[in-house]
This record gives structure tokens, sequence and C-alpha cells, in this order.
């Protein structure tokens, strides 16, 4: 196992240079001034041209012309601290902040930059790296080492980082109370399966150089050191095991201060090494993972832990959990996990075994403000943190902030925020006194609040299925006391969406107006049972009668069942009449296959031609004595030319080096094709061509070698004449096809950006988000017109970095367009459809039935704020610009306290 190399060797030779120049002059710190050692960072950085000049020109400049490039590095870093100060959530510019800062050569600007910086978002490993190597170098006195020892804290809270973790034991022995530190490294990260044993033989190390200890002390420490690292399933344990045995034959004679059980330590050992054989697995696969697979990893630690939990240390298991939110820190589900786990652990009181160090003393509310850290955009951590705190006992005012934090997260769609919103409502009908007005108009401002704000970010996209409303509604007509007010709510919500096509809203809506009005009650079964389109009119039919045997009169029952009889015999008859209209339509089938086959004969020209061609041959002159030569030019060399494509054999065994061309313009010749795509090597190209001897829009091209056919397959949607070109193979065998190249699953990587100029270029995408990170790919999509859908993909090669470009880009203006961008996850495909016997046997399918009406788009009601004018005119927020309100956590506040 290697050492720990000196906080020196983290240095670059730019770094070595710096420092010279800096001591030079003077300096107090010497740093270069190049950028982040960040992947996103440093791809960042050299899109600054001016950045790159004073890397390539440090040593050539002059002390003054340096001094000129700080000053307009410091003129720029204030700018944009006067840019964070409006809008706090563009990561872009905390990448620019950390380069400007190092171009400034002045640590106090390094340090604000950073903890900036660090308050808003979690800072990678990199990052932490990058920073933590400066500190080390430049903390000298006690006050500055507690300092850097402040800030390695804080980085492992961030993160469970082993990286970090290492650099911190470096630093442990200039610290106040080094043990202390080394107590909490390897009681934390002495815990990793495969990277624990490094940091025990680095703590062996630090005792053995360190000069204060004597030498009891020091064969005390390396004792349990021994005897905690055998406890624990860690790799390669059998050779600290052999290790500690030689130690102990050698020094047997001399130890004297500790009595060991080895009776004890072998049982242990033994336990942890069964152990080791049962997660070795699980890390194996981690280990080998690709980068790119980011639900296979999740699932692995997913599984890793069910089937852990049920044998490991409290403390190991822990670990693993900090492991998975680290290597996953965008997957909410994980997060999730791990919450619920310090849940119910906590549920039942700590774990005795449980070690009292930090990353062991964590809330599920500490995890679950990591967690939002990370997810900004996730409803779930926002709820998950509203229940947690409620829990707990805290008071509205806390759950309020958890409130106007989601508000102003940017969430890409109306559902997330409604469900949030949902949520807070909930609690505040939990904990409301409904005989104290003041608190029930409380509540209803903030419901009024809910639809307004909602209303106006989203439009008609706003609660679609009015579920604010329909609660809202339910309080009025329960412990709000306000039927009239309900009903109004009620109607409204029936009227938006599809939601009077809803059996059970019907009901659920007599059931509530039966509370104040029997008759009201009668007259919205009457309308739900004639509503156009109803999901299950029969339940209505059932329901209306059970209403009136419980509440009616004998009058009102005969009503009842009268016009319910007369909508069944009616609902009978229009569903008699459908079935009689479906079965004409085979026989209309068969008359249409008739003439379709007639017209067949007549819609093959080549086998007609090649007829007449036989008969011409026994007969000189035609029917009715017109001959071949009869037959105008251009017709006949048509006709002969789909007679050769319709005669041709096809080369079975050169499948593998043919593509499928389709979507082609119809004006494409076999020669525009091989003009057009010049990078391919094509043997010949056969264009499908109808009877009329006119392209059909697709054909085959033969390549020179299977290596030509992968680059064409490469090339698939390239633009041809203004159209995607589709290519594909044309194997026979399913299994050697070309599969869909685009992956189905959340994509952590890549981002979908919608709501783009039809102008937009791939150039300037890239320019754009370019900032952020390495970019893998950049694909703008297309209909097969050739017309742009304003929708692109754009993929980064770093997953934190696509995570940044989403804070900063989405809700961008771009030439009067607010473009959306959101992680790639599209929608699950649907699962494939059972075999249908009528469809085989060529029987057409049933239509819907005729009195069945498309659902309805939701509109904004104007009901509610009619009777809500002059209790909430305080209460008025101004439209937003973009997606997420202006108003401040402040003004949030104010609001909802009215």
């Amino acid at each position: 196992m290697s050492t720990l190399a000196p906080p020196s060797a983290m240095l670059t030779d730019e770094d070595s240079l710096m420092n010279e120049a800096a001591q030079l002059q003077d300096e107090t710190v010497g740093m270069d001034d190049g950028g982040l050692s960040d992947e996103d960072i440093v791809l960042a950085e050299q899109r600054e041209t001016s950045n790159r000049a004073v890397n390539d020109d440090f040593n050539d400049n002059s002390d003054d012309d340096d001094m000129d490039e700080a000053e307009k590095a410091l003129l720029e870093y204030k700018n944009i601290i006067k840019e964070l100060d409006i809008n706090q959530y563009v990561y872009e510019k905390y990448i620019q902040l950390c380069r400007l800062a190092h171009a400034t050569d002045d640590l106090d600007i390094i340090r604000e930059a950073y903890s900036r910086f660090s308050a808003v978002y979690p800072l990678s490993q990199e990052l932490w790296l990058k920073y933590l190597s400066i500190e080390m170098n430049v903390a000298l006195s006690p006050k500055e080492v507690e300092f850097v020892e402040t800030l390695f804290r804080k980085a492992l809270a961030d993160y469970y980082s082993t990286a970090i973790a290492v650099e911190f034991a470096a630093l442990a022995p200039r610290c106040a109370e080094p043990d202390k530190i080394w107590q909490e490294l390897l009681g934390t990260y002495g815990l990793h399966c495969l990277d624990g044993q490094q940091f025990f033989k680095l703590y062996r190390e630090y005792v053995a150089s360190h000069g204060t200890m004597s030498a009891e002390s020091k064969q005390e420490a390396y004792i349990k050191s021994y005897l905690q690292e055998l406890k624990y399933p860690l790799f390669n344990m059998e050779e600290s095991y052999i290790e500690f045995k030689v130690f102990y034959e050698k020094n047997k004679g001399q130890i004297t201060t500790h009595e060991i059980s080895w009776e004890l330590l072998d049982q242990n050992y033994f336990k942890a090494k069964e152990h080791q054989h049962k997660i070795l697995p699980f890390e194996q696969n981690l280990k080998e993972l690709d980068l790119k697979s980011y639900r296979e990893r999740a699932e692995i630690y997913i599984n890793y832990i069910k089937e852990s939990d049920k044998f490991l240390d409290e403390n190991v298991l822990q670990t693993v959990y900090e492991r998975m939110v680290a290597d996953c820190c965008l997957n909410i589900d994980c997060w999730l996990t791990y919450i619920d786990f310090i849940m119910y652990r906590d549920a039942y009181g700590r774990p005795e075994e449980l070690q009292d160090l930090p990353i062991f003393q964590q809330t599920a509310v500490d995890v679950n403000k990591r967690a939002l850290r990370n997810c900004t955009w996730s409803e779930k951590l926002y709820v998950k943190y509203m229940l947690l705190l409620e829990q707990l006992g805290k008071s509205r005012e806390d759950v309020q902030e958890v409130l106007e934090s989601a508000m102003t997260a940017g969430f890409q769609s109306a559902e997330p925020a409604v469900a949030v919103w949902m949520e807070y409502l909930t609690y505040l009908r939990r904990h409301l006194d409904f005989e104290n007005e003041n608190e029930c108009d409380i509540l209803r401002k903030n419901f009024n609040l809910a639809w307004t704000i909602l209303g106006q970010q989203w439009g008609v996209l706003a609660d679609c299925n009015c579920e604010i409303l329909l609660f809202w509604g339910r309080l009025e007509y329960g412990p709000l006391r306000d039927a009239k007010r309900g009903k109004e709510l009620w109607t409204t919500a029936m009227e938006s969406a599809d939601n009077a096509t809803r059996s059970g809203l019907w009901i659920e809506f007599a059931q509530l107006e039966l509370r104040s009005d029997l008759e009201s009650a009668r007259k919205l079964y009457r309308k739900a049972l004639h509503s156009p389109g109803l999901d299950n009119a029969l339940v209505i039919v059932s329901a209306w009668e059970r209403f009136e045997r419980c509440n009616g009169t004998p009058k009102t029952l005969s009503n009842c069942t009268k016009e319910c009889a007369e909508f069944l015999s009616q609902h009978r008859t229009e569903k008699s009449t459908f079935k009689s209209d479906t079965n004409v339509i085979p026989k209309s089938n068969k008359g249409t296959k008739r003439k379709a086959t007639v017209a067949t004969d007549s819609a093959v020209p080549g086998k007609k031609l090649k007829a007449e061609l036989l008969k011409k041959d026994a007969h000189p002159s035609g029917k009715d004595g017109v001959g071949i030569g009869d037959v105008p030019k251009s017709k006949r060399v048509e006709s002969a030319a789909f007679k050769e494509h319709e005669n041709q054999e096809i080369d079975l065994a050169k499948d593998h080096l043919r593509i499928f061309l389709s979507n082609l313009d119809y004006s494409l010749t076999e020669d525009d094709i091989r003009t057009n795509l010049p990078e391919l090597k094509i043997v010949n190209v056969t264009l499908i061509r109808s009877g009329n001897g006119k392209s059909r829009g697709f054909g085959y091209a033969e390549l020179v070698n299977e290596a030509e056919v992968e680059k064409a397959l490469a090339m698939d949607r390239i633009s041809l004449k203004g159209r995607p070109l589709y290519i594909s193979s044309v194997l026979r065998d399913k299994e050697k096809r070309q599969k869909f190249k685009y992956s189905d699953d959340l994509e952590p990587k890549k981002l979908f950006v919608k709501s783009l100029p039809h102008d937009t270029t791939k150039e300037e995408l890239e320019e754009i988000f370019g900032a952020f990170g390495k970019l893998q790919d950049v694909r703008l999509v297309y209909h097969k017109s050739g017309k742009f859908k304003n929708i692109a993909y754009v993929e980064f090669q770093d997953e934190s970095a696509a995570g940044k470009a989403v804070l900063g880009v989405d809700q961008l203006e771009l030439r009067s367009h607010t473009i959306s961008v959101a992680i790639s996850a599209p929608p699950p495909k649907p699962c494939s459809a059972p075999i249908n016997p009528s469809k085989l046997l060529g029987i057409s399918t049933k239509r819907s039935k005729p009195f069945e009406q498309k659902p309805r788009m939701s509109l904004i009601p104007t009901v509610v704020r009619k009777q809500l004018t002059t209790s909430t005119n305080d209460v008025s927020s101004k439209p937003t610009n973009g997606a997420a309100p202006t108003k401040t956590n402040e003004d949030f506040r104010k609001l909802l306290q009215k």
C-alpha cells in the first residue's frame, strides 16, 4: 500500500512555477492562474479565452502586465457577485467566480468564491481536493490549520469520499487533536470494504513516526488498530490477520499493557470473513460497472443493502448507504431509501454499537437536507421533508419554509408543484382549529394562493384534474361548514378537464351535497346520468336508486326508476345499433377485398406487361389490334424497368453489406444519393420504384465492407435534401439488427431541451451548454419532412455537469423563447398488446361508442376568485417572466400568514 504523498506533491508543474513567482514577489500564497481541476470547470474555463491567455503568457508577461490581468479579473469578479446577488442558482457563474478568484492571486477572494459556491451547491470531490490543496499549503499557524480542518469536515459532510479522507489523514499530524481525527477516519472510512485497509495502514505509519509517543503507547495503538480492523469485512483482511500474528510473536515478551483474547479475536475475524464473502460480489460488481450505468449502479446498491441488512454491523451498513448516495447523488430513490432507513432506525432508539461519530449522528432531517441540495427538482423530497418536520413537532413556520424553497426550485412541470402544495395544505388541515374563524380564513387564503400561483405560472396546465379545488371543496362541505362555497368549487372542478366523465367524482359530489340539500343531490344524480362520455353509467344508475330508496319519497323513487329505465333502454338500443353496424363491416370488407383483388391485377403492371409480352410473342398485334409498337416509348421504358426490378434476384449472402435507406425525397436518384454521401464507399444503390417508375422514398445501398456499414449506421438521421435520412440494417436475423440507439431509461447525463426557437443550430446549443462541462453529443430533432421540432437532446460526459446545466439554463430566454431543460426521462414503453384473434381473421375492430366524447381541455376556473375577491385583494401576485415566481421567501411568508 502506497504511503501518503506530502501536500506539495499534489501541485502540478504550473503550481510550482506559480509558487516560485509568488515567492519572488514576496506574496504569502502561490497559486496557478488556471482553473479548478474538476473536469467540468476545466472545460468551462477552456471556453474563456482570457483565462487561456493568462496561462499561456504567465512567464512572458511582466509584473505590470500581471497586475493588469489581476485588476481585470477582480473587476469581472465583482460584476459576477452582483449577478449572483440577484439569482444565486446559476451554476455557471460560480464556475466563473472561482476561475476569476484564482486569477486575482488573492487568497481572501478565493476563499470567498468557494464559500459562496458551497453555500448553494455541494462541491464535487475534485473541487474540494483542488481548494483544500491550496489551503493546506498556505496553512502555517495553528489557527490556519484549524480553519483547514473545518473545511475538511465540511467537505466530508457533502459526500462520503475516501480520496478527501486520505488528504485529511495527511493533515492530521498538524492538527491540535490528531488522535480524534484518526478515530473519526478509522471509524468511518476504515469500514469501506475495498479501501478501508489503507486507513489502518496509514494510521500505523503515523504511530510509528510519532516521536512523542512512548514505546508502550505505540504498542497499545498498534494492537487496538489491528483488533478494530479485524472486526470488519475488509478486502485482503487475511493479510492484516497474518501481520498481526507476526507482530505479536515478535513482541509478545514486551506486550504487558494489553491482554489479547485470541478466542474472541478469531471469533470476530472469522465472522467478518464470512460477511466479507457475502458482500464481495456486490463490491466487485460496483467496481467493474461502467461509469454510464447509473440505473444498474443504484440497483446493485439497493440489493447490496437489502442483503447485507441481515448481518452487517450498523456502522458498516450506514457507510454503504453513504457510498450509495455519493455515487448516485441524483437518484431520488436512493436518497429516499436512506432517509427511510434513518427514520426506521431512530424510531426504535439509537443502536448501542453505533459509534459516536459525525456520520452516524445524522438524523433523517439532516439527510433530507443533503438530498435537496443535490436534487432540488424532486417534489418527493420536499413532501418527505414536510412529513419529517411534522413528525418531529416542528412549527408551522418551519414547514412553511420548505414550501417556500420548493416554489423557488424551478419545477419542470405543474405536477410537482401541485404535489407540494397539496401536502402543505394537508398539513394545515391537520393542525387547524376549525373553531377559530381567523385560522379558517388563513386556510382559505392558502388554497386561493396555491390556485392563483399555479395558474399564473402554468396556465391551463396547472392542476389539470383540479385536485386542489376538489380538496378545498371537501373541506368547505365538512369542517369549514360552507356548503355553498363547496358546491361552487366542485361545480368548477367538474366542468374542467375530463372530470365530468368520472362516475366516482359525480357520486362523491352528490354525497357531499346530500349533507346540506337533498334536492340538489338528486339533481346532481340526474345531471351525472346524462353527462356525455360517462365512464360507467350503470354505476350512476345504481347509486341514484340507492339514494332514492334511502332518502326519497315513493314519487321520487318512481321517477328515478322510470328515468333510469329509459336511459338503460336507450343505452341498450345504442349498443345494439352499434353491434349491428359492426356486423355489416365484415360484409363490406369482403366486398372491398374482392374489389381490391380485381384491382390488384391492374395495379401490378409488371405482371400485366409480362403477360402481354408473352401474348405479343405469339401474336404480333395486341388486344384490339394494337401492337407493342403502338405503346408510347416512355411507358414501355418505365414498365420494362419495373419488370426488371421485379424479376431481379436478391443475393442474401450480401445482407451484411447492405443498408436500408428511407424517408428519401421522391426526386432523388441513385446518383444523387452517391453524390450526397461521399463519406461512404458505395458499390451500388437500388431505389424501390412504383409501377410508373417513380421513387417510393426508400431503397437499398450495398457497401464495400462491414466497416463501411457500421460507419453508415452511425450516420443515421443525417440531413439529405432537407429531410432526415433514416439508415438501418437489413439483416434478416432480428437479434443482429441495429437496435434503437437511444435509451428509453432515465439518463442522468442527457438533457431534454424544448421550446427552442425554430432557427436554433447545433453550434448554438454547444456554446450554451458547453459552459457547464464537456459535451458528448448534441442532437436536434426533426420531423420526417425535415421541419425542426423545436426540441433537442444534449448529452454530457459527466453527470454532475448535466445537473448544473439544468439549474443554469432552464427557463433561459433565447430570442423571445423561454426554453425548458430537464433530465432526459422518456416515458416507459407500453406493454405489447395481446394478439387479437379477430384481427388475424380479418375482422375489423369495434368503433368507439357514438356517444363518447373526447375529454375537454382544462381551463382556469374563475368562479373561485369571484367569491374571494374581497378577502384576497392583498394576496395578488404579478405574473412572472420565467417559470419560477418572482416573489422572495419573505413575500411567501407574509402571504401565507395573512
